[in-house]
């Protein structure tokens, strides 16, 4: 039985003829990158909170009972009354640098603050003649039909209750009094707010150095987004949270678009410890140990080209070497 099989498996490869030969594997792809010309900057991440810009506090600026508070978030802009008293709407927003410091009303001597409510009838469509400082019959005669608008009483006279100036649109913020409350006398009524955002970092005092104004950073926001800010300020005077605790100063950073709803959320800020401009930078991963010693870069035909590495920086890293230039491809490991 045995040398029957034997046979039979002579004759079928002598039928055969040659067993063929293995095909050849594909080539394997490789993956490649491109040399980059680039800046490349190292950060150091510290913790900050997101809120808004121009934080401060709306006070009753008429006595009576509250009858209406614009609810938080709730955006306010030129023109628009904040709160209600006693029914009548109060607190009419204005844009301008100067506060309220004194009734605004026919008579009254010239000042910048007369300009400033001009500027904003004017805005608002309501013709104060010359834009000045000084209070004539046509602004008397503007700032009527501002009230007669309103539904306020038309005798020309913008008392400090009845408006309120500020940089621009303002954001309700968290409510200091409940609808019902007797208020005046600059009684709470709610926190207020810019619509910009800013990220403020508590950083230590003797790291100044980490945080100039004007320098970009980045900021990664609750939902894992990166966003890019600038520093707008730095603080100069240390204060400490508490008598154990490192003294701090306040960074107070721009930050571009309006970024997350949320306030006073925590984010991670990204400052500049070191940078290099104008450098060749490749991924981190096309650098390949050399036996002996030293780094180089292998190109798609194989060959290797040493290299001297440089600054690191979000998974890039800075490097120069004789024969390297801008748009080579380099392989990279998986």
């Amino acid at each position: 039985m045995r040398r029957r099989a034997v046979v039979l498996v002579a004759v079928l490869a002598a039928g055969c003829g040659e067993a063929p030969a293995a095909s050849e594997a594909p080539p394997v792809e490789r993956e490649t990158a491109t040399v980059e010309r680039t800046d490349l900057v190292d950060r150091e991440s510290l913790s900050g909170t997101l809120g808004y810009a121009d934080p401060g506090v709306l006070g009753a600026g008429v006595a009576g009972t509250l009858t209406a508070l614009r609810a938080p978030g709730t955006v306010v802009t030129r023109g628009h009354s904040l709160y209600a008293v006693d029914g009548a709407p109060a607190a009419f927003l204005l844009y301008g640098a100067l506060p309220t410091w004194r009734d605004l009303q026919p008579g009254m001597t010239d000042g910048e603050d007369v300009r400033q409510l001009e500027r904003n009838l004017r805005a608002l469509g309501y013709d104060p003649g010359t834009v000045d400082d000084d209070w004539d019959w046509e602004t008397t005669a503007a700032v009527k039909a501002f009230q007669a608008d309103r539904g306020l009483e038309t005798d020309g006279t913008l008392t400090r209750g009845e408006v309120v100036f500020r940089a621009g649109a303002t954001r309700m913020g968290e409510a200091k009094a409940d609808v019902g409350d007797a208020v005046g006398g600059g009684r709470p009524l709610a926190e207020l707010s810019a619509t910009d955002r800013e990220v403020v970092v508590k950083l230590d005092a003797r790291r100044q150095q980490l945080a100039r104004r004007g320098d970009e950073v980045t900021v990664e926001l609750p939902t894992g987004e990166t966003a890019k800010g600038r520093i707008s300020s730095v603080g100069t005077v240390a204060s400490r949270a508490s008598e154990d605790a490192d003294a701090t100063v306040d960074v107070t950073i721009a930050l571009r678009g309006r970024g997350e709803a949320l306030d006073q959320a925590p984010v991670d800020v990204g400052f500049a410890v070191e940078r290099s401009r104008d450098a060749l930078a490749v991924p981190v991963k096309a650098l390949l140990a050399r036996q002996g010693g030293g780094y180089a870069l292998e190109l798609p035909d194989g060959r290797k080209v040493p290299v001297e590495p440089g600054l690191y920086a979000d998974d890039m890293v800075e490097v120069t070497g004789d024969g390297l230039r801008e748009g080579m491809k380099v392989v990279t490991a998986r």
